[in-house]
């Protein structure tokens, strides 16, 4: 959020031996959470392009004045996919 400079949504992807790891922040209502959903499809092909067709749900999603659930929703997998295209 420009006006406050503090993420509203934050994803982390870590690619182990054993699988691949997505922790989300600042998107739900639950606090931190694993994406497993995002994770299993990166087990299957670790690459930006195959999280085109992920939709995560917006119910558990925060909304307040700077952002509404589905748009949370939506940054989950587009902050995922500038993770995989770092690592």
């Amino acid at each position: 959020n420009p006006a406050s400079r503090y993420a509203m949504v934050g994803v982390f992807v870590a690619k182990y031996d054993d699988g691949v790891r997505v922790a989300v922040t600042g998107a739900s209502q639950n606090g931190v959470f694993r994406s497993k959903q995002i994770e299993d499809a990166l087990n299957d092909d670790f690459s930006a392009t195959v999280l085109e067709g992920i939709k995560i749900s917006s119910d558990d999603m925060l909304s307040d004045i700077h952002a509404k659930g589905d748009y949370r929703a939506h940054l989950i997998v587009e902050m995922s996919k500038r993770a995989v295209n770092t690592v």
